[in-house]
């Protein structure tokens, strides 16, 4: 929980107007600390005027501070059934909420609050880490940019703000907050996201330095190996990351993940057989993990031999739920081995399973329009084109349906967007980039 508790209860307290001397005396012991103490004073309170909003609020402050959080919301709760719009019971409702682990309760609580009191900080405190949690980056930024710099007081918090700005691709601003964290708070975590917010402005070294830090402070994580490898492969640094490989070996040796990593790097150095027998170990360590499999079959691909990987994938597709990238890439396996119609089956589960994959969209149109399904293919290619503009697959083989039915405006538009490419890959199969990709 947001450890500015405390912040919410003294704004909660002041400006209530004049109490009497009970109530004062109550307040300035829930001020000093002593929370417990004021209880019994609220209480008798209470009894003689049990619609005392202010008095209510302050005994589930008191509450609150005592950690007896579900008594806190009961006190807040009654003050708003009293009032409905009572500001300050609203506010901290939502604190309790949260103290509970009642994110949706307390989002409902915060948004009708701040519908009273739009520029209220603590509430736009903890609207920020409501959306952390929910993965809404963009609305956490901006709730955590309205909190008046509170978000700076609590190290988890200024964490999170700053993941929030890389996932925004923000990352000066998450540079400018982790960097002084850091300073003070030199854990692995934080160098690991200055690491890729480093590497997101475009500072590779620094952001080799980072997470290099990051493995030597907590050198039993995967996570910070794996972000170093791909940093390394993302600049075609095949030496270095085959350097880190073995060292998070040494490290973690089951770790099945480094292994897939090491053997993309190897296939991109054109080290076949070598990158085989790493996915070979991977799927040893995690025989579950679709992965390993995936990469075993883009490398028989790649050797011409599609039926093995045609083997392989649908012996695991028999066992396991599915999976977006096996159904990819059976599709792809079996349009190699010469079976383009029974690759149209699980290209359309890939497609339905993971809309936004767009090469198994582009595959699955062009088997569409060999068979004289251009209506089908058309609209597959539309559709990946408008996830990926610059997919010029699509807009060549769009094109070449737009011409053929007629529709040459269209036509043009997609061929001079093809002009301007530098090769038109019209029925390439998967190569180790695409594994190097998938792996990333």
């Amino acid at each position: 929980m947001i450890r500015l508790l405390l912040v919410c209860i003294l704004s909660a307290i002041s400006g209530l107007g004049q109490p009497p001397s009970d109530y004062a005396d109550a307040a300035s012991l829930v001020k000093s600390g002593q929370p417990a103490a004021a209880i019994p004073i609220l209480q008798r309170l209470l009894v003689a005027s049990p619609a005392n909003l202010q008095a209510r609020n302050l005994l589930g402050i008191a509450y609150l501070n005592s950690s007896r959080m579900e008594d806190a919301a009961a006190q807040f709760k009654e003050a708003l059934r009293i009032d409905p719009n009572f500001q300050p019971a609203l506010k901290n409702l939502g604190v309790a909420e949260m103290a509970l682990g009642h994110r949706v309760e307390a989002k409902r609580n915060f948004e009708r609050f701040l519908k009273l009191n739009p520029t209220d900080p603590v509430a736009h405190l903890y609207m920020g880490e409501i959306s952390f949690a929910d993965l809404h980056y963009s609305e956490a930024l901006s709730h955590y940019r309205q909190s008046q710099g509170l978000y700076l007081k609590d190290p988890p918090v200024v964490l999170h703000f700053a993941r929030s700005a890389v996932e925004c691709k923000q990352y000066t601003a998450a540079i400018q907050t982790a960097e002084p964290l850091v300073r003070d708070h030199p854990k692995a975590e934080l160098y690991h996201l200055l690491g890729q917010a480093y590497d997101g402005a475009g500072r590779t070294q620094d952001a080799y330095n980072a997470l290099r830090t990051a493995t030597q402070i907590d050198p039993q994580d995967e996570t910070n190996y794996l972000d170093l490898m791909s940093l390394c492969l993302a600049h075609e640094n095949w030496a270095l990351s085959l350097e880190i490989a073995d060292v998070a070996l040494d490290r973690i040796a089951g770790s099945w993940r480094v292994r897939m990593q090491r053997g993309a790097v190897l296939a991109m150095q054109g080290r076949l057989e070598d990158a085989a027998t790493e996915f070979t170990a991977a799927h040893r360590l995690a025989p579950d993990a679709s992965l390993p499999l995936v990469a075993s079959a883009v490398l028989q691909i790649e050797r011409k031999q599609p039926e093995l990987a045609v083997e392989a994938l649908r012996a695991y597709r028999a066992g396991h739920p599915k999976d977006y990238l096996v159904e990819w890439f059976l599709g792809e396996a079996l349009v190699q081995s010469g079976s383009p119609r029974q690759a149209v089956e699980p290209l359309r589960e890939a497609v339905r399973l993971n809309p936004a994959a767009v090469p198994p969209r582009v595959l699955l149109g062009r088997l569409l329009a060999q068979s004289g399904n251009s209506e089908s293919a058309i609209r597959l290619f539309e559709e990946a084109l408008k996830r990926n503009p610059n997919e010029v697959t699509a807009a060549y083989q769009l094109g070449l349906l737009y011409r053929k039915a007629g529709n040459v405006k269209r036509a043009e538009e997609l061929m001079a967007k093809v002009g301007k490419a530098t090769s038109v890959p019209e029925a390439a199969p998967v190569s180790v980039r695409d594994l190097v990709r998938i792996v990333r």
